[in-house]
């Protein structure tokens, strides 16, 4: 395979980073917290989501108790008390590790919408994001907007960058969860985006699904028509490349869940299927499963697409999904495209056996844990009161 070889790592210039997307409420049905996370792999975590009060425009949390309250114990076994001050913990414990904040996410359009449509909320919005890093600890922001419709909302999510940009001290970064369906990608104004992003987070992930296909597809291939359509994470990167971004900057985003298609009388991609059909004693009776409960007894792999699936007849099931040799060729892929580096929807979903281990196998792709990026998180934030006892 092109980009399954064992030559020296090309490094990245700063290390590459490896991303993943911690959701507050996994703390819940399915008991994932942030000390979970393997961070020896990761050099961000970034915490989903943050929203944003429609009236006034400036930030709040969509789950205080979990952010802010719920009694956990710190990296070192110490009690702390909400999401955020155990993440805090984790950055003391390791000084690579950047926490993130993003805002947004699926369903919030019209928030920002709402932000950009009045001056003072799009000021509201920026002072309570600054005010967030420092208060919170985080190590930057990361805007999820699920996704500008037109070209005045594309003028406006340059302005909400440049903004924030001129607000952040320049140890923070800044970045965005940018779109890969070609009507998204489109709108956007990608070259006087880049000039404010610290880097992009390609999310080359739902390319295909249940909810919207009219045939069975693979949700994150590599190459080629995935079955459905010609969507596929190389031509995305591509064209990002061409619009202007440099290669560095683009980090690869892949999903730890697969999706499921039910009412499928084949295994193949490109067949047709009927989502009311969810009957057998093996059937996953939703349209998304985390990747480490995924049944892998008779999983197939496609080298050309570099992608997944694992079919079910009794209860004709197919599900696409990345697994550890996917995660292998894109970070060969990563190498030979100077990408970078990779990023995960989210981070409940990897397997913690490390021969499945998405991230595990990624990074030892890449060349091991030391080609990773070593430069030294934020870790003094002395106008903080949520983190004043973490700081004596």
């Amino acid at each position: 395979m092109l980009f399954h070889n064992h030559q020296q790592p090309l490094k990245a210039p700063n290390g590459y980073k490896t991303e993943v997307y911690f959701s507050n409420w996994s703390v819940y049905q399915r008991s994932h917290f942030a000390i979970d996370i393997p961070i020896k792999y990761y050099t961000h975590i970034f915490y989903a989501f943050i929203l944003v009060d429609q009236q006034t425009g400036r930030l709040k949390f969509s789950d205080e108790w979990c952010d802010l309250q719920m009694p956990l114990k710190s990296a070192t076994g110490a009690p702390v008390v909400g999401n955020l001050q155990q993440l805090f913990s984790m950055k003391l414990a390791n000084r690579h590790l950047k926490v993130i904040m993003s805002i947004g996410g699926w369903g919030t359009c019209h928030l920002f919408e709402a932000v950009m449509s009045d001056k003072q909320k799009l000021a509201n919005f920026i002072d309570s994001a600054v005010e967030f890093v420092h208060e919170y600890g985080f190590d930057g922001v990361d805007i999820d907007w699920e996704y500008p419709k037109n070209d005045k909302d594309a003028r406006n999510y340059v302005e909400l960058l440049r903004g924030l940009r001129s607000k952040l001290p320049n140890q923070f970064s800044l970045s965005i969860a940018a779109p890969a369906g070609a009507e998204n990608v489109m709108v956007l104004r990608i070259k006087e985006m880049d000039q404010y992003l610290s880097f992009w987070n390609l999310m080359c992930y739902d390319f295909a699904g249940e909810g919207w296909s009219k045939r069975t597809g693979f949700h994150s291939n590599l190459f080629g028509n995935n079955g459905d359509n010609e969507l596929n994470a190389d031509n995305v990167v591509e064209h990002y490349k061409r619009m202007g971004v440099d290669s560095s900057k683009l980090i690869l985003g892949m999903p730890m869940y697969g999706r499921v298609f039910h009412g499928v009388a084949k295994p193949e991609i490109g067949h047709s299927f009927s989502s009311s059909v969810r009957k057998g004693p093996d059937v996953i009776d939703t349209e998304i499963v985390d990747y480490k409960r995924i049944p892998l007894d008779t999983e197939v792999f496609d080298p050309r697409k570099v992608s997944a699936c694992n079919y079910t007849g009794s209860s004709q099931q197919f599900i696409v999904y990345d697994n550890a040799q996917s995660a292998r060729i894109k970070a060969g892929y990563t190498r030979s495209k100077q990408l970078g580096g990779g990023m995960w929807w989210d981070s409940c979903g990897d397997s913690p056996d490390p021969a499945k281990s998405l991230v595990i196998n990624y990074v030892d792709q890449l060349g091991g844990i030391d080609v990773l990026d070593k430069s030294d998180n934020v870790v003094s934030y002395p106008t903080s009161k949520y983190l004043k006892d973490l700081l004596k």
